[in-house]
């Protein structure tokens, strides 16, 4: 979990003599932002072994289009070696790593290639379908990816995160009320998601405010996280909730007054 003491161990993993703790910890990195990572993580992109430098450009690759130019011309040696090394390698996890890279560097018909190979032998891995889409909405072409997802829950039902992403997608295409449906089933699939409850709060406001409040409350109780309070808070004060000063009461032992007299000048302002 990403912590100032996490960081310390990735940081001094990434130095260590023993190859396999330098990957791990490029692994490790992964939740961190890109400008951190590219200041941890880059000097390894001229690693001694092959699997670290791999690694550390897979990490990296991903994030291409927030590169500047310097920090593009650097990697693109090791995006060419990472990308013939794939193209020999038979297993699905390297196929599908295989054609994420492409579609991370901006190769998409190339990409599309593969997924489309991948649907065909291993449809029933939800991640590939995810992907496959993600290589349409790179595009900007949304009706493409819900296409995608559509067949992906068909092979895949019940997958959280395929409803969740045709969720997003909808949102972009401004079918809000299709979208609203679709994180609601992700929500109740993926029951412990506390981000997923959040979002679903956020979609339903203009369709059902009772079936929004009920989500920013789940989305708190499971995981107790000042902004998810914040949240309950504000769907309270906006709408005259009974419960509105006992949540302000609880949000003031965690948040600073002056965030306390915004909300309360929302309930000033609504109810006028």
């Amino acid at each position: 979990y990403p912590s100032q003491n996490a960081l310390v161990a990735v940081a001094r993993g990434l130095k260590d003599q023993n190859p396999e703790v330098r990957e791990a910890s490029v692994i490790g990195s992964a939740p961190y932002q890109l400008e951190h990572r590219w200041a941890l993580v880059s000097p390894l992109l001229k690693d001694s072994d092959s699997m670290v430098r791999h690694t550390a450009t897979s990490n990296l690759v991903r994030d291409y289009n927030t590169l500047d130019d310097e920090q593009k011309a650097q990697i693109e040696q090791p995006v060419a070696e990472l990308i013939t090394f794939l193209e020999t390698q038979e297993s699905e996890k390297f196929q599908l790593l295989f054609a994420d890279v492409l579609r991370w560097h901006n190769e998409w018909e190339k990409a599309e290639t593969i997924y489309v190979e991948l649907v065909q032998s291993h449809g029933n891995n939800a991640q590939v379908w995810l992907s496959y889409a993600d290589n349409f909405r790179a595009q900007t072409k949304d009706q493409e990816a819900v296409a995608v997802l559509d067949r992906g829950i068909e092979q895949v039902p019940n997958n959280a995160a395929l409803h969740y992403s045709k969720s997003l997608t909808l949102v972009r295409l401004e079918e809000k009320k299709q979208a609203a449906q679709e994180i609601e089933v992700a929500a109740n699939l993926a029951k412990d998601n506390s981000y997923y409850w959040y979002l679903n709060g956020v979609l339903q406001e203009e369709l059902d405010i009772d079936k929004s409040t009920k989500s920013f409350e789940k989305a708190y109780l499971i995981s107790g996280s000042p902004e998810q309070l914040y949240a309950v808070c504000d769907i309270y004060v906006r709408y005259g909730n009974e419960k509105t000063d006992d949540c302000l009461t609880e949000l003031g032992k965690v948040a600073p007054d002056y965030v306390i007299e915004q909300l309360k000048e929302k309930r000033v302002s609504s109810s006028s």
